[in-house]
């Protein structure tokens, strides 16, 4: 078996799906959690001064969609051919431009501006984004493609809880009741599971 690391900060996020896909395909791996204090002495050891970066045998790759999308065809979560990992993909990507949209507000340094940014995504494009989202997850049986568990899924569960604190929405799952299945089907998987409550605790 290869020697596997994730490295990421305290947090679900980005890193979270990550370390699931992992537990979820019985790979053993060292589970590396960054000091934002120390980050920028660490930024020069990864391939594009990011983080999440896997690293297999001592070969490190990054961009976690990436890296997700690899685990999910080594663990036969992805699509049977081409079109089918093309539906994956453009849902995934959909779903994340609105983690995009509410990540960018956050580095706003000016408050007066980032709560007016705010305030008008939350009222355009927000309800939009969840609306499809929701229509998409109704579709296909509370998952986000193909109706059934993807790799995709995974990363939409990783990151809910921080989607939640960017939209400022604590009950998101409960005013979009769909939103529930695929949580509650990737967090009760017996080896992702063990590995949830085995790890770290982070709200976000």
């Amino acid at each position: 078996m290869p020697k596997v690391s994730v490295y990421y900060f305290q947090l679900k996020s980005l890193g979270e799906s990550l370390r699931m896909l992992l537990a979820y395909g019985g790979q053993e791996f060292e589970d590396i959690r960054i000091e934002f204090a120390n980050f920028s002495e660490f930024k020069p050891e990864t391939p594009f001064g990011q983080l999440p970066m896997l690293v297999i045998d001592g070969k490190k790759y990054a961009q976690s969609s990436a890296i997700a999308r690899y685990l999910g065809r080594k663990y036969g979560l992805a699509g049977k051919d081409i079109e089918e990992d093309f539906e994956i993909d453009q849902r995934l990507y959909f779903s994340i431009n609105m983690f995009t949209a509410g990540s960018a507000i956050m580095y706003e340094k000016d408050e007066a501006v980032r709560e007016k940014k705010f305030a008008e995504l939350a009222k355009t494009k927000f309800p939009f984004y969840l609306q499809k989202l929701e229509e998409i997850l109704t579709k296909n049986n509370g998952f986000l493609a193909l109706g059934r568990l993807t790799w995709a899924d995974f990363v939409f569960v990783g990151y809910f809880d921080c989607l939640k604190m960017l939209l400022r929405t604590s009950d998101l799952e409960e005013k979009y009741p769909i939103f529930k299945k695929p949580i509650e089907t990737v967090v009760n998987i017996p080896k992702v599971k063990a590995f949830i409550d085995s790890a770290p605790k982070s709200e976000i």
